[in-house]
């Protein structure tokens, strides 16, 4: 073990371990390594390293999904609500929208996680809800006797007057956001920061996430990695590597993921406009549909360089901590609170600038040390970003 990580575990033994921790993510995803659901990823990460304190973590999943994660103890709950219906459909979030303005909450939302949250096990000392947060309600707090978590990894206020948002942090022990970006929304919205909002930094693995050595020679692999959705901003990557291809042809672009969080039949709409626009460079562009988690290190390790041209605000990204763990320099939108991840090692870019996008990718390409330095930097700024400390910060605020 390196000094870093035994000066953390050493420290770790002042932290108050609270034990069981619930935790609870969408109410029908499967807690899975053939899901790219990221909440699935994190709960799996901190029930390793809450276990590895001495603690306990009961996973909430439900009975009509598979789940393989070796980590936490599962608690299946089932739903009375219709298989053809297992989302929160977009006519619900309206009603709740409007019931939110009208009244001050939620209820659609809060009934689509009632029979989650009343398999809570009574030993819980906290429960962690993500995203979720019309799922936190009074019913809850009076019901639940230990500690609220509300874990934010998305801009889920949107829709929210600060009087209602006001309310539901105030349930909370506490609510943690993944960024200072993101916790910053909330203050704009209310006009000032509560005292139980928190950032909590999401960790990584960096021991399946590692630099690999590459072949000498070979072209360089630019790798994007997520979602294939329009606003993940692949097609600004592939308008870029038509003008990178001008200048050299030493270089490859790999494309991996698909437009869910699963496996799926055939492409979107948005994935085909995607192969016919990258079809004149031949083989310099190659699309892969979704991996699931137990290959997507070694899809990093075939890599040079990370592209994240991201059109929204994103408020971490957790491909963006997979790629610093695995040693490549990251080119990525300025976006959200990637920087607070990457740092001034980040190379940024306005993805929708093509030519400026081009450029920063081919100062990589063309330029092997710059590569390495990039990468031995985001490697560094990486192992800082452990999910032991993670769980650790996440064990402080509880005994607070």
């Amino acid at each position: 073990m390196d000094g870093s990580r035994q000066q953390e575990h050493a420290s770790s033994a002042t932290v108050p371990l609270v034990s069981p921790v619930a935790q609870l993510a969408y109410v029908f995803s499967e807690y899975s390594t053939t899901t790219g659901n990221a909440m699935s990823t994190k709960i799996n990460a901190q029930a390793r390293a809450h276990e590895a304190l001495g603690g306990r973590t009961y996973v909430l999943v439900s009975d009509r999904r598979q789940h393989d994660y070796p980590d936490g103890t599962l608690v299946p709950y089932a739903s009375s609500r219709s298989t053809r219906r297992e989302w929160f459909t977009d006519l619900e979030r309206r009603v709740d929208a409007v019931c939110g303005v009208a009244v001050g909450r939620r209820p659609l939302v809060a009934r689509f996680h009632r029979e989650a949250l009343d398999a809570v096990p009574a030993d819980a000392e906290a429960l962690v809800v993500y995203n979720y947060a019309g799922a936190v309600t009074d019913r809850l707090v009076r019901r639940f006797r230990g500690k609220v978590v509300l874990h934010l990894g998305n801009d889920v206020f949107r829709s929210w007057r600060p009087a209602e948002i006001r309310r539901v942090i105030a349930r909370t022990h506490a609510t943690v956001t993944v960024s200072e970006y993101l916790a910053g929304t909330i203050v704009e919205r209310l006009g000032h920061r509560p005292d139980n909002l928190h950032v909590l930094r999401n960790g990584v693995d960096s021991e399946s996430f590692r630099p690999v050595p590459r072949e000498p020679g070979a072209p360089v692999t630019i790798l994007s990695v997520g979602n294939v959705v329009p606003h993940k901003g692949v097609h600004h990557l592939i308008a870029a590597a038509h003008v990178l291809a001008r200048r050299t042809r030493d270089f490859r672009i790999h494309v991996v993921g698909s437009a869910g969080l699963r496996p799926a039949e055939g492409l979107s709409d948005h994935e085909q406009e995607l192969r016919r626009a990258a079809a004149p460079l031949g083989d310099l562009v190659r699309f892969t549909p979704f991996v699931g988690r137990r290959s997507l290190p070694a899809v990093y390790g075939e890599a040079d360089v990370f592209a994240m041209p991201v059109e929204w605000q994103e408020p971490a990204g957790q491909v963006v901590t997979e790629a610093m763990a695995s040693g490549l320099p990251v080119v990525s939108a300025r976006s959200g609170g990637i920087p607070e991840y990457l740092g001034p090692d980040g190379v940024y870019v306005d993805p929708r600038d093509t030519a400026r996008f081009a450029d920063a990718l081919h100062a990589l390409v063309t330029c092997p040390s710059e590569r390495v330095s990039r990468g031995q930097a985001l490697r560094a700024r990486a192992e800082s970003l452990t999910w032991e400390r993670n769980v650790n910060e996440l064990m402080r605020l509880l005994a607070d």
